[in-house]
Formats: structure tokens, C-alpha cells, sequence
């Protein structure tokens, strides 16, 4: 079956081929989508996690496509053990989390409750990093009741093969700036 379409000179038509058709479609898909307001991000990436300095251009990748960015650190402060929550539209997107120790807890213990597989361990063993997140242990004795380690995640919850190297880039200075924000001592 051939389509015919109109001439430009109104008297004569030519077909419009299977081929033909399918080009002009991918034309207008591809032009739609550039116009299209719901794709990417409609707010400005943040350039921190609930306060503490991470790097914009890492969390503009990892932060979901929509239009309403919100962070919510819940009840805790960061000497309680805070979470932090980065949703996009309601739902969650990025989420780091604090959890304090006894002094002789280490990074493997983090993983003890887990069942991941793949577990790398970078930059000399600082920090631990799966298929959707990335962690390390920071001492810093008396600075919170709760103990004098403290382990810090942060997951990507709608992970993707990117999501790992991505994480990996963020911990060295988001980890740094947790550790300097804590008031950890040297």
C-alpha cells in the first residue's frame, strides 16, 4: 500500500513511502521532545544535601526528572543521627543517612545487615560503594552521645547503570564536608 501526498505544485502526487513515513516521524517525535517542559529537570539542582555542600553537577544527574524538588531532614539533627530525604514530585530521589557507633565499629560492618553483592571499596578502603549507593565511617569522638563513629550513605533509590560511578564522585568532598560540618576533631 503506498500513501500519496500532495505535489507542490497541487497538480501531482508522489508516494509516501513506509520509509519516508517513518523518517518524518522520527523528525516530529524528536522535535516534540525538545519543546516538551516535562522532560529533565524544571527545578535548579541544589548544590548540597539538606545543608551539607555536595557537588550540583553530580546530584543534577542523580536527582530525578520532574518539577518540584523538596528536602526533608525529618526530626534528628546530625549529632542524633539525621536522615536526609531529596524528593522529587513526592517521591524519594536521594536519601543520605546517618547512623551512630560504638568507636570499634568499621565501613564492613555497615554491610553486616545487608545482602549486597559487588560491594567495591575505593580511595583505600574510605569508602564502600554498591550498585545504588555509596558510604564510609567517620570517627569523631565527642561530638554525639549516640557514640563516636558515625556511618554516612548516600542511595540513589531509582538507580541505573550511571549511578555508581556517580556516587563515587560525590563521596570524597560530600563525606569531607559532613565530617567538617560535624565538627569532627582532626
Amino acid at each position: 500500500m503506498k500513501f500519496l501526498q500532495p505535489s507542490p505544485h497541487g497538480t501531482q502526487r508522489s508516494p509516501l513511502t513506509p520509509k519516508r513515513l517513518a523518517i518524518a516521524l522520527a523528525l516530529t517525535l524528536s522535535l516534540s521532545a525538545c519543546d516538551d517542559p516535562s522532560s529533565g529537570l524544571s527545578y535548579d539542582a541544589p548544590d548540597n544535601i539538606c545543608g551539607i555542600p555536595a557537588n550540583k553537577n553530580v546530584l543534577k544527574s542523580l536527582l530525578d526528572d520532574g518539577d518540584k524538588l523538596k528536602q526533608d531532614t525529618g526530626y534528628f539533627n546530625l549529632t542524633e543521627g539525621q536522615f536526609c530525604h531529596m524528593y522529587v514530585d513526592g517521591n524519594d530521589s536521594v536519601v543520605s543517612d546517618a547512623t551512630w557507633h560504638g568507636s570499634d565499629y568499621d565501613l564492613r560492618d555497615l554491610f553486616q545487615d545487608y545482602d549486597l553483592k559487588a560491594v567495591r571499596y575505593i580511595k583505600g578502603g574510605r569508602y564502600a560503594s554498591w550498585h545504588r549507593g555509596v558510604a564510609t565511617i567517620i570517627s569523631c569522638p565527642g561530638v554525639s552521645k549516640e557514640g563516636d563513629v558515625v556511618s554516612v550513605e548516600v542511595r540513589d533509590m531509582k538507580w541505573n547503570e550511571e549511578s555508581q560511578p556517580l556516587l563515587e564522585r560525590l563521596a570524597p568532598s560530600y563525606f569531607d564536608a559532613y565530617k567538617e560540618e560535624l565538627g569532627c576533631p582532626p
